[in-house]
Protein backbone atom coordinates (compact mmCIF):
# COMPACT_ATOMS: atom_id res chain seq x y z
CA UNK A 1 0.00 0.00 0.00
CA UNK A 2 1.23 3.49 -0.78
CA UNK A 3 0.09 6.85 0.44
CA UNK A 4 0.02 10.07 -1.48
CA UNK A 5 0.96 13.68 -0.94
CA UNK A 6 -0.46 16.04 -3.54
CA UNK A 7 1.94 18.80 -4.54
CA UNK A 8 -0.05 22.04 -4.57
CA UNK A 9 2.01 24.26 -6.84
CA UNK A 10 1.31 27.65 -8.37
CA UNK A 11 2.60 27.25 -11.91
CA UNK A 12 1.95 30.89 -12.62
CA UNK A 13 4.64 31.82 -10.07
CA UNK A 14 7.20 29.11 -10.80
CA UNK A 15 7.79 26.63 -13.62
CA UNK A 16 10.62 24.59 -12.10
CA UNK A 17 11.01 22.67 -8.85
CA UNK A 18 14.47 22.05 -7.36
CA UNK A 19 15.01 18.90 -5.27
CA UNK A 20 18.04 19.77 -3.13
CA UNK A 21 20.59 17.37 -1.66
CA UNK A 22 23.98 18.40 -0.34
CA UNK A 23 25.40 21.14 -2.56
CA UNK A 24 23.49 19.86 -5.55
CA UNK A 25 19.93 19.56 -6.85
CA UNK A 26 17.64 17.93 -9.41
CA UNK A 27 15.35 20.03 -11.58
CA UNK A 28 11.82 19.10 -12.66
CA UNK A 29 9.13 20.88 -14.58
CA UNK A 30 6.23 21.50 -12.21
CA UNK A 31 3.86 20.24 -14.89
CA UNK A 32 5.59 16.84 -14.74
CA UNK A 33 5.60 16.38 -10.96
CA UNK A 34 1.91 15.77 -10.17
CA UNK A 35 1.51 13.61 -7.05
CA UNK A 36 4.49 12.56 -4.95
CA UNK A 37 4.20 8.91 -3.90
CA UNK A 38 5.82 7.58 -0.72
CA UNK A 39 6.42 3.91 0.02
CA UNK A 40 4.75 2.24 3.01
CA UNK A 41 7.72 2.95 5.29
CA UNK A 42 7.88 6.58 4.22
CA UNK A 43 11.61 6.37 3.54
CA UNK A 44 11.43 6.79 -0.24
CA UNK A 45 9.40 9.17 -2.39
CA UNK A 46 8.79 9.05 -6.15
CA UNK A 47 8.79 12.42 -7.88
CA UNK A 48 8.08 12.57 -11.63
CA UNK A 49 9.00 8.90 -11.98
CA UNK A 50 12.28 9.15 -10.02
CA UNK A 51 12.66 7.51 -6.62
CA UNK A 52 14.52 9.43 -3.91
CA UNK A 53 15.62 8.45 -0.43
CA UNK A 54 13.75 10.85 1.84
CA UNK A 55 16.84 11.20 4.04
CA UNK A 56 18.79 12.48 1.04
CA UNK A 57 16.42 15.40 0.34
CA UNK A 58 17.30 18.59 2.19
CA UNK A 59 14.55 20.76 0.69
CA UNK A 60 12.26 21.35 -2.29
CA UNK A 61 12.30 24.94 -3.59
CA UNK A 62 10.97 26.85 -6.59
CA UNK A 63 13.89 29.23 -7.04
CA UNK A 64 17.29 28.04 -8.21
CA UNK A 65 19.37 27.30 -5.09
CA UNK A 66 22.64 29.13 -4.58
CA UNK A 67 25.21 26.68 -3.19
CA UNK A 68 28.95 26.97 -2.67
CA UNK A 69 30.49 25.34 -5.74
CA UNK A 70 33.80 24.84 -7.43
CA UNK A 71 33.78 26.73 -10.73
CA UNK A 72 36.08 25.96 -13.65
CA UNK A 73 36.03 28.39 -16.56
CA UNK A 74 38.04 27.38 -19.66
CA UNK A 75 39.59 29.95 -21.95
CA UNK A 76 41.80 28.45 -24.66
CA UNK A 77 44.96 27.00 -23.09
CA UNK A 78 44.14 28.17 -19.56
CA UNK A 79 41.41 27.59 -17.00
CA UNK A 80 40.37 29.57 -13.95
CA UNK A 81 39.51 27.38 -10.96
CA UNK A 82 37.68 28.90 -7.97
CA UNK A 83 37.27 26.86 -4.79
CA UNK A 84 35.23 28.43 -1.93
CA UNK A 85 36.92 28.24 1.46
CA UNK A 86 34.01 26.33 3.01
CA UNK A 87 34.50 23.47 0.56
CA UNK A 88 37.20 21.73 2.57
CA UNK A 89 39.41 18.97 1.22
CA UNK A 90 39.30 20.16 -2.40
CA UNK A 91 42.55 21.05 -4.17
CA UNK A 92 43.49 21.91 -7.74
CA UNK A 93 46.89 20.45 -8.62
CA UNK A 94 47.11 21.68 -12.22
CA UNK A 95 47.52 25.43 -11.70
CA UNK A 96 46.05 27.43 -14.57
CA UNK A 97 46.50 24.66 -17.15
CA UNK A 98 43.53 23.86 -19.38
CA UNK A 99 43.97 20.21 -18.30
CA UNK A 100 42.36 20.68 -14.88
CA UNK A 101 43.03 18.09 -12.17
CA UNK A 102 41.09 18.28 -8.88
CA UNK A 103 41.64 16.04 -5.84
CA UNK A 104 38.98 15.84 -3.13
CA UNK A 105 39.37 14.17 0.28
CA UNK A 106 35.80 15.14 1.24
CA UNK A 107 33.69 12.20 2.47
CA UNK A 108 30.66 13.95 3.99
CA UNK A 109 29.12 16.45 1.56
CA UNK A 110 28.00 16.14 -2.05
CA UNK A 111 29.93 18.94 -3.73
CA UNK A 112 29.01 20.64 -7.00
CA UNK A 113 31.55 21.41 -9.74
CA UNK A 114 30.42 23.78 -12.51
CA UNK A 115 32.26 23.77 -15.86
CA UNK A 116 31.94 26.38 -18.60
CA UNK A 117 33.95 28.03 -21.35
CA UNK A 118 35.93 26.67 -24.30
CA UNK A 119 39.21 24.86 -24.86
CA UNK A 120 40.45 23.00 -27.92
CA UNK A 121 43.10 21.28 -25.78
CA UNK A 122 41.65 20.83 -22.32
CA UNK A 123 40.17 18.29 -19.91
CA UNK A 124 38.69 17.86 -16.43
CA UNK A 125 39.82 15.08 -14.07
CA UNK A 126 38.48 14.60 -10.55
CA UNK A 127 40.01 12.17 -8.06
CA UNK A 128 38.05 11.42 -4.91
CA UNK A 129 36.02 8.84 -3.00
CA UNK A 130 32.62 10.47 -2.41
CA UNK A 131 29.53 11.16 -4.53
CA UNK A 132 29.43 14.47 -6.36
CA UNK A 133 27.71 16.53 -9.04
CA UNK A 134 29.18 18.09 -12.17
CA UNK A 135 27.20 20.79 -13.96
CA UNK A 136 27.92 21.64 -17.59
CA UNK A 137 26.93 25.25 -18.10
CA UNK A 138 27.97 26.07 -21.65
CA UNK A 139 31.14 23.99 -22.06
CA UNK A 140 33.05 23.12 -25.23
CA UNK A 141 35.97 20.85 -24.41
CA UNK A 142 38.26 18.92 -26.72
CA UNK A 143 40.99 16.93 -25.01
CA UNK A 144 44.50 16.70 -26.40
CA UNK A 145 45.65 13.76 -24.26
CA UNK A 146 42.78 11.61 -22.98
CA UNK A 147 39.14 11.86 -21.87
CA UNK A 148 37.48 15.26 -21.97
CA UNK A 149 35.96 14.52 -18.53
CA UNK A 150 37.25 11.76 -16.24
CA UNK A 151 35.59 11.25 -12.82
CA UNK A 152 37.47 8.83 -10.56
CA UNK A 153 35.21 8.79 -7.48
CA UNK A 154 33.79 5.26 -7.72
CA UNK A 155 30.46 6.51 -6.34
CA UNK A 156 27.20 7.95 -7.65
CA UNK A 157 27.87 10.97 -9.86
CA UNK A 158 25.23 13.41 -11.14
CA UNK A 159 25.85 15.03 -14.50
CA UNK A 160 23.71 18.18 -14.65
CA UNK A 161 23.03 19.79 -18.03
CA UNK A 162 22.15 23.39 -17.22
CA UNK A 163 18.89 24.50 -18.76
CA UNK A 164 19.36 26.53 -21.94
CA UNK A 165 23.01 25.55 -22.52
CA UNK A 166 24.72 23.48 -25.19
CA UNK A 167 27.76 21.44 -24.13
CA UNK A 168 30.20 19.61 -26.40
CA UNK A 169 32.82 17.02 -25.43
CA UNK A 170 35.44 15.34 -27.65
CA UNK A 171 38.31 13.13 -26.48
CA UNK A 172 41.80 12.46 -27.86
CA UNK A 173 42.06 9.84 -30.60
CA UNK A 174 45.54 8.71 -29.57
CA UNK A 175 44.81 8.03 -25.90
CA UNK A 176 43.93 4.87 -23.97
CA UNK A 177 40.80 6.19 -22.20
CA UNK A 178 37.49 4.35 -22.22
CA UNK A 179 35.35 7.32 -23.20
CA UNK A 180 35.17 11.00 -24.03
CA UNK A 181 33.12 11.24 -20.84
CA UNK A 182 34.09 8.59 -18.28
CA UNK A 183 33.13 7.92 -14.69
CA UNK A 184 34.43 5.09 -12.54
CA UNK A 185 31.15 4.90 -10.61
CA UNK A 186 27.40 5.26 -11.20
CA UNK A 187 26.27 7.97 -13.61
CA UNK A 188 22.94 9.82 -13.47
CA UNK A 189 22.26 12.40 -16.20
CA UNK A 190 19.69 15.13 -15.59
CA UNK A 191 18.90 18.75 -16.41
CA UNK A 192 17.27 20.29 -19.49
CA UNK A 193 20.37 21.34 -21.44
CA UNK A 194 21.98 19.71 -24.47
CA UNK A 195 25.07 17.47 -24.51
CA UNK A 196 27.00 16.57 -27.68
CA UNK A 197 29.67 13.87 -27.35
CA UNK A 198 32.15 12.30 -29.77
CA UNK A 199 34.34 9.33 -28.81
CA UNK A 200 37.47 9.31 -30.97
CA UNK A 201 39.36 6.69 -28.95
CA UNK A 202 36.70 4.22 -27.77
CA UNK A 203 33.24 4.97 -26.34
CA UNK A 204 31.51 8.36 -26.29
CA UNK A 205 29.94 8.07 -22.79
CA UNK A 206 31.17 5.35 -20.44
CA UNK A 207 30.27 4.49 -16.84
CA UNK A 208 31.92 1.61 -15.02
CA UNK A 209 28.65 0.80 -13.24
CA UNK A 210 25.00 1.73 -13.86
CA UNK A 211 23.88 4.67 -16.00
CA UNK A 212 20.52 6.43 -15.70
CA UNK A 213 19.04 9.16 -17.86
CA UNK A 214 16.55 10.89 -15.59
CA UNK A 215 13.09 12.20 -16.46
CA UNK A 216 14.40 15.78 -16.26
CA UNK A 217 17.10 15.22 -18.90
CA UNK A 218 17.15 17.35 -22.04
CA UNK A 219 18.91 16.18 -25.20
CA UNK A 220 21.97 13.94 -25.54
CA UNK A 221 23.56 13.63 -28.98
CA UNK A 222 26.27 11.04 -29.58
CA UNK A 223 27.81 12.22 -32.84
CA UNK A 224 30.17 9.29 -33.30
CA UNK A 225 32.30 6.71 -31.48
CA UNK A 226 35.05 4.25 -32.31
CA UNK A 227 33.35 1.91 -29.83
CA UNK A 228 29.88 2.23 -28.26
CA UNK A 229 27.84 5.41 -28.08
CA UNK A 230 26.86 4.72 -24.45
CA UNK A 231 28.60 1.95 -22.51
CA UNK A 232 27.89 1.00 -18.92
CA UNK A 233 29.13 -1.38 -16.30
CA UNK A 234 29.36 -4.96 -15.41
CA UNK A 235 27.39 -6.94 -12.88
CA UNK A 236 27.43 -10.37 -11.32
CA UNK A 237 25.32 -13.01 -13.01
CA UNK A 238 21.66 -12.69 -12.04
CA UNK A 239 22.09 -9.18 -10.60
CA UNK A 240 20.09 -6.16 -11.75
CA UNK A 241 22.30 -3.71 -9.85
CA UNK A 242 24.13 -2.62 -12.99
CA UNK A 243 22.02 -1.41 -15.85
CA UNK A 244 21.18 1.23 -18.43
CA UNK A 245 17.94 3.01 -17.55
CA UNK A 246 16.07 5.63 -19.56
CA UNK A 247 13.37 7.60 -17.71
CA UNK A 248 13.03 10.61 -20.04
CA UNK A 249 14.79 13.05 -22.30
CA UNK A 250 15.88 12.63 -25.90
CA UNK A 251 18.92 10.57 -26.92
CA UNK A 252 20.18 10.54 -30.51
CA UNK A 253 23.06 8.22 -31.41
CA UNK A 254 24.77 7.79 -34.77
CA UNK A 255 28.18 7.14 -36.29
CA UNK A 256 29.24 4.36 -33.88
CA UNK A 257 31.47 1.54 -35.07
CA UNK A 258 30.04 -0.73 -32.38
CA UNK A 259 26.74 -0.61 -30.42
CA UNK A 260 24.70 2.52 -29.82
CA UNK A 261 23.98 1.40 -26.22
CA UNK A 262 25.73 -1.52 -24.50
CA UNK A 263 24.84 -2.60 -20.96
CA UNK A 264 27.92 -4.75 -20.57
CA UNK A 265 28.33 -8.33 -19.38
CA UNK A 266 25.34 -9.16 -17.13
CA UNK A 267 23.90 -5.64 -17.24
CA UNK A 268 20.17 -5.04 -17.70
CA UNK A 269 18.28 -2.46 -19.77
CA UNK A 270 15.21 -0.61 -18.46
CA UNK A 271 13.32 1.72 -20.81
CA UNK A 272 10.65 3.68 -18.89
CA UNK A 273 10.28 6.91 -20.85
CA UNK A 274 11.86 9.39 -23.24
CA UNK A 275 12.88 8.92 -26.86
CA UNK A 276 15.85 6.97 -28.21
CA UNK A 277 16.74 7.59 -31.85
CA UNK A 278 19.37 4.99 -32.77
CA UNK A 279 21.18 4.72 -36.10
CA UNK A 280 22.94 1.35 -36.29
CA UNK A 281 25.56 1.37 -39.03
CA UNK A 282 28.38 -0.83 -37.68
CA UNK A 283 28.90 -4.42 -38.88
CA UNK A 284 27.21 -6.84 -36.40
CA UNK A 285 26.46 -3.83 -34.17
CA UNK A 286 23.28 -3.27 -32.14
CA UNK A 287 21.07 -0.35 -31.27
CA UNK A 288 20.67 -1.73 -27.75
CA UNK A 289 22.44 -4.82 -26.44
CA UNK A 290 22.40 -6.59 -23.07
CA UNK A 291 23.25 -10.08 -21.87
CA UNK A 292 20.70 -10.03 -19.07
CA UNK A 293 17.09 -8.77 -18.92
CA UNK A 294 15.60 -6.11 -21.24
CA UNK A 295 12.44 -4.46 -19.88
CA UNK A 296 10.48 -1.76 -21.68
CA UNK A 297 7.46 -0.23 -19.96
CA UNK A 298 7.32 3.13 -21.76
CA UNK A 299 9.18 5.50 -24.03
CA UNK A 300 9.80 5.44 -27.77
CA UNK A 301 12.67 3.71 -29.53
CA UNK A 302 13.33 4.59 -33.18
CA UNK A 303 15.73 2.23 -34.98
CA UNK A 304 17.45 2.74 -38.32
CA UNK A 305 19.46 -0.44 -38.90
CA UNK A 306 21.74 -0.32 -41.93
CA UNK A 307 24.85 -2.21 -40.80
CA UNK A 308 25.57 -5.66 -42.19
CA UNK A 309 24.15 -8.34 -39.81
CA UNK A 310 23.30 -5.56 -37.33
CA UNK A 311 20.48 -5.77 -34.78
CA UNK A 312 18.07 -3.17 -33.48
CA UNK A 313 17.63 -4.68 -30.01
CA UNK A 314 19.70 -7.71 -29.01
CA UNK A 315 19.18 -9.66 -25.80
CA UNK A 316 20.81 -12.90 -24.67
CA UNK A 317 18.53 -13.72 -21.71
CA UNK A 318 15.00 -12.30 -21.95
CA UNK A 319 13.31 -9.28 -23.55
CA UNK A 320 10.01 -8.03 -22.11
CA UNK A 321 7.98 -5.41 -23.98
CA UNK A 322 5.30 -4.28 -21.52
CA UNK A 323 4.67 -0.77 -22.83
CA UNK A 324 6.01 1.99 -25.01
CA UNK A 325 6.79 1.89 -28.72
CA UNK A 326 9.50 0.43 -30.94
CA UNK A 327 9.66 1.71 -34.53
CA UNK A 328 12.31 0.40 -36.87
CA UNK A 329 13.57 0.37 -40.44
CA UNK A 330 15.82 -2.56 -41.36
CA UNK A 331 17.66 -2.11 -44.65
CA UNK A 332 21.03 -3.72 -43.96
CA UNK A 333 21.75 -7.21 -45.30
CA UNK A 334 21.19 -9.92 -42.70
CA UNK A 335 19.82 -7.46 -40.14
CA UNK A 336 17.31 -8.24 -37.36
CA UNK A 337 14.97 -5.79 -35.66
CA UNK A 338 14.59 -7.56 -32.29
CA UNK A 339 16.88 -10.53 -31.61
CA UNK A 340 16.68 -13.05 -28.77
CA UNK A 341 19.68 -15.37 -28.95
CA UNK A 342 20.03 -18.73 -27.21
CA UNK A 343 23.67 -19.27 -26.30
CA UNK A 344 24.78 -22.85 -25.64
CA UNK A 345 28.58 -22.56 -25.65
CA UNK A 346 30.32 -23.28 -22.38
CA UNK A 347 32.07 -19.91 -22.64
CA UNK A 348 28.81 -17.96 -23.04
CA UNK A 349 28.04 -15.43 -20.31
CA UNK A 350 24.32 -16.31 -20.35
CA UNK A 351 23.14 -19.72 -21.56
CA UNK A 352 19.81 -20.95 -22.92
CA UNK A 353 18.09 -17.55 -22.95
CA UNK A 354 16.58 -15.61 -25.82
CA UNK A 355 12.85 -15.50 -24.98
CA UNK A 356 10.86 -12.46 -26.20
CA UNK A 357 7.56 -11.46 -24.54
CA UNK A 358 5.10 -8.79 -25.69
CA UNK A 359 2.40 -7.77 -23.19
CA UNK A 360 1.32 -4.24 -24.03
CA UNK A 361 3.88 -2.48 -26.24
CA UNK A 362 3.59 -1.40 -29.88
CA UNK A 363 6.18 -2.72 -32.34
CA UNK A 364 6.23 -1.37 -35.90
CA UNK A 365 9.01 -2.56 -38.22
CA UNK A 366 9.73 -2.15 -41.93
CA UNK A 367 12.00 -4.88 -43.28
CA UNK A 368 13.73 -4.51 -46.65
CA UNK A 369 17.26 -5.96 -46.33
CA UNK A 370 18.66 -8.87 -48.35
CA UNK A 371 20.47 -11.98 -47.14
CA UNK A 372 24.06 -11.72 -46.01
CA UNK A 373 25.54 -15.17 -46.60
CA UNK A 374 23.01 -17.38 -44.77
CA UNK A 375 21.70 -14.58 -42.51
CA UNK A 376 18.21 -13.44 -43.48
CA UNK A 377 16.81 -9.98 -42.76
CA UNK A 378 14.10 -10.58 -40.10
CA UNK A 379 11.79 -8.30 -38.12
CA UNK A 380 11.63 -10.38 -34.90
CA UNK A 381 13.91 -13.40 -34.45
CA UNK A 382 14.27 -15.68 -31.44
CA UNK A 383 15.94 -19.06 -31.09
CA UNK A 384 13.44 -19.97 -28.37
CA UNK A 385 9.96 -18.58 -27.60
CA UNK A 386 8.03 -15.52 -28.75
CA UNK A 387 5.02 -14.88 -26.49
CA UNK A 388 2.39 -12.24 -27.24
CA UNK A 389 -0.49 -11.77 -24.79
CA UNK A 390 -1.39 -8.18 -25.71
CA UNK A 391 0.02 -5.20 -27.60
CA UNK A 392 0.45 -4.68 -31.32
CA UNK A 393 2.96 -5.97 -33.86
CA UNK A 394 3.11 -4.52 -37.37
CA UNK A 395 5.81 -5.76 -39.73
CA UNK A 396 5.98 -4.52 -43.32
CA UNK A 397 8.21 -6.69 -45.52
CA UNK A 398 9.19 -5.08 -48.83
CA UNK A 399 11.76 -7.59 -50.07
CA UNK A 400 11.07 -11.23 -50.90
CA UNK A 401 14.45 -12.16 -49.38
CA UNK A 402 13.30 -10.81 -45.98
CA UNK A 403 10.69 -12.10 -43.53
CA UNK A 404 8.64 -10.95 -40.56
CA UNK A 405 9.00 -13.40 -37.62
CA UNK A 406 11.23 -16.38 -36.93
CA UNK A 407 10.69 -18.22 -33.62
CA UNK A 408 11.24 -21.77 -32.45
CA UNK A 409 7.91 -21.48 -30.61
CA UNK A 410 5.32 -18.77 -31.25
CA UNK A 411 2.70 -18.36 -28.49
CA UNK A 412 0.24 -15.74 -29.74
CA UNK A 413 -2.76 -15.55 -27.39
CA UNK A 414 -3.68 -11.87 -27.48
CA UNK A 415 -3.01 -8.51 -29.08
CA UNK A 416 -2.89 -7.79 -32.78
CA UNK A 417 -0.54 -8.57 -35.66
CA UNK A 418 -0.51 -6.78 -38.98
CA UNK A 419 1.41 -7.83 -42.07
CA UNK A 420 2.59 -11.02 -40.36
CA UNK A 421 2.16 -14.31 -42.19
CA UNK A 422 0.04 -16.76 -40.19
Amino acid sequence: MTWMVVAILNTAMAQTAYICHGYSYDTYSIADIGDMTFNTKGDTVTIAGTEFEVADIDSITFEEPQFPQVTIVYNGTTATVTIPSEMTGVKCTSGTSSHVVITSTNTTTEYLYTLSGTSTNGSFTLNGSYKLSVMLAGLTLTSGKGAAIDIQCGKRMDLLLKEGTTNTLTDYAGGDQKGAFYTKGHLEIKGGGTLNVTGKCKHAICAKEYLEIKASAGTINVLGAVGDGIHCGRAEKGSEHNYFQMNGGNVNISGCESDCIDSDDYGCVKIKGGTLNLNVSGVDASGITCDSIYNQTGGTIILNVTGQEAKGIRCAYAANFKGGTVKGTLSGNGTRGIRGKKETKLTAKVKNGGAITLSGATIDLTVSGNYYSTSQCVGIYTDTTLTQTSGDITITVTNTAATDIVAATDNWTGGTRNGVAK
